[in-house]
């Protein structure tokens, strides 16, 4: 509603008359004897009064966009924040550190540094990391590193990566590369928590112990073994990152004993970004990486995977060999795949 100017000057000119009176009122006041004025008087200083405001007021449902008010234009938009990306060399310096512990064969005390570096790599990033200890058919313990980077929902996924070698190998393609890497996305992710809770876990014993060719995986298999169902039920996926720092070829795996959608889905997000990554289904009758356990168990899962490296299991898996570049776009794939982790995409992992 408009008001009126006469209206708003006859208002303002009673405002000033009441003002008038209220000041003459106060003056004659401090006049009067026996007042608290009478003091004041006789120190020589007058009383200050302070002005009235005698501004009308007018509320503000009162006025109008045609009292020259212009309406905004829409909900003010947030300035671009810039994201920081993947740090190759951050993730290849890890890979070093752990490559100079030496062959990290399971339950060994190589394996035991390997597991309290990451521990402590974690826990600088402000994550509550904590070691889980099992037992190995052979009487030796062996460890998982485990921490949480909470979301906005409490939707699983599961990040992991092992840090065991066979030996003689040092291990830095298998799997210092993964561990490198999973640590990189660990500080990012930290940093600028996704929407769904994720699981970070350094496995150990991965690695076949004996001549069994089914005894390995010690590490993820008790993790699963360890989850209830309500835990597994509100798990969205799984990837092992595992062996990504050497090969001409880029490759999402499975079992093909699960469901596909995860391998699917990081498969179309290779291609929005420009990377040449394809399907192949991993050949093991149990599997040739940590996402075994969680494929048996009905996740979706994917092993991110460069092949073929003709050095791994060998004495000559070591840094000097690494390609950043490889291990960078593995790295870059998992962060890009879990900041766009969202609702929707939490839905169609669980519809598949």
């Amino acid at each position: 509603m408009r008001v009126r100017r006469d209206v708003l000057a006859a208002f303002t000119l009673a405002l000033v008359a009441v003002a008038g009176a209220l000041m003459a009122w106060r003056l004659s006041e401090a006049r009067s004897p026996g007042t608290a004025t009478g003091s004041i008087a006789a120190s020589g200083t007058a009383p200050t009064l302070q002005p009235l405001d005698t501004t009308p007021t007018v509320e503000p449902a009162a006025i109008g966009l045609a009292d020259g008010i212009d309406a905004p234009a829409g909900p003010l938009q947030p300035t671009p924040v810039e994201l920081p990306e993947f740090d190759e060399g951050r993730a290849l310096r890890a890979a070093g550190d752990l490559e100079a512990l030496g062959p990290r064969g399971g339950g060994s005390d190589a394996e035991a540094k390997a597991a309290e570096y990451l521990r402590d790599r974690l826990v600088q990033l402000g994550l509550d990391a904590r070691v889980e200890e099992f037992a190995l058919p052979d009487g030796a313990t062996s460890r998982n590193v485990v921490a949480r980077i909470a979301g906005s929902t409490d939707r699983l996924f599961v990040l992991g990566a092992h840090m065991d070698t066979k030996p003689p190998s040092p291990g830095a393609n298998d799997n210092a590369s993964g561990c490198g890497a999973l640590l990189e996305i660990a500080r990012l992710l930290a940093a600028d928590p996704p929407v769904t809770t994720v699981e970070i876990v350094f496995f150990g014993s991965e690695e076949t112990i004996g001549s069994d060719p089914n005894a390995h995986h010690f590490g993820s298999r008790y993790r699963v073994s360890q989850m209830s169902e309500a835990e597994r039920m509100k798990t969205a996926g799984m990837i092992s990152i595992d062996m990504i720092g050497y090969g001409p070829e880029f490759h999402s795996r499975t079992m093909g004993r699960g469901p596909m959608v995860l391998s699917d889905m990081l498969l179309a997000r290779a291609r929005t970004l420009g990377i040449r990554m394809t399907y192949r289904k991993d050949p093991g009758a149990s599997g040739w990486s940590d996402h075994e356990a969680y494929e048996l168990a009905g996740l979706p899962v994917a092993w991110l995977e460069w092949r073929d490296d003709p050095a791994y299991h060998t004495a000559g898996d070591t840094s000097g060999r690494l390609s950043g570049a490889k291990i960078a776009t593995a790295g870059r794939l998992i962060l890009e795949f879990m900041r766009g982790l969202d609702a929707a995409a939490l839905g169609h992992l669980a519809e598949g």
